[in-house]
């Protein structure tokens, strides 16, 4: 899996193109190992169109568009795994760019703003399965010693999760898990 981050982090590089891991592989390089197999990039929405060109370019294929996600995935002679782009507004992009962490080999948003993510998706309509989203909530909380003592931390849970996250997530680190 390795060389394939390495390979999308070239094409990052060579064409310019922004993005921030998010999703499972962004978990594991936030400090909890998780399986996954897919790869989801937060892009600014702006730049979706030269994600699909360059991904096309390289052998993959959409199948599912929305105005805020591109799915992809490979074609018979490319036994890639799939790409999800999550396209989002350039001021959000900003400022979840603004606090990356240079994980290598694709930076991905600071700890915070993935479970601000995390929260945010969960809190979606359409979401029918929040069960690996919350279990990603928790495993960086702990992952990360964060704690709802913190005034920053609080906040982003209450804004992007309300009252009811902020409990679980208490009840949660009271648990030890």
């Amino acid at each position: 899996m390795e060389s394939f981050l390495t390979t999308i982090s070239g094409l990052i590089r060579e064409k310019k193109l922004p993005a921030l891991m998010i999703g499972g592989h962004a978990v594991t390089a936030l400090g909890h190992p998780r399986a996954t197999f897919d790869l989801d990039l937060l892009i600014p929405r702006g730049s979706a169109q030269a994600w699909k060109a360059a991904l096309l370019e390289m052998g993959f294929k959409p199948y599912a568009e929305t105005p805020n996600f591109i799915q992809f995935e490979s074609g018979p002679g490319l036994p890639l795994p799939p790409v999800d782009l999550m396209l989002v507004d350039a001021d959000v992009f900003e400022s979840l760019a603004s606090g990356k962490i240079d994980s290598p080999p694709i930076p991905t948003p600071s700890v915070q703003a993935m479970i601000a993510l995390k929260l945010h998706a969960i809190n979606q309509p359409a979401r029918e399965n929040t069960a690996k989203d919350w279990d990603d909530v928790f495993a960086l909380t702990k992952a990360n010693n964060l704690s709802l003592d913190e005034p920053g931390f609080s906040a982003i849970v209450l804004k992007h999760g309300g009252k009811a996250a902020a409990e679980r997530i208490a009840a949660e680190i009271a648990r030890g898990n």
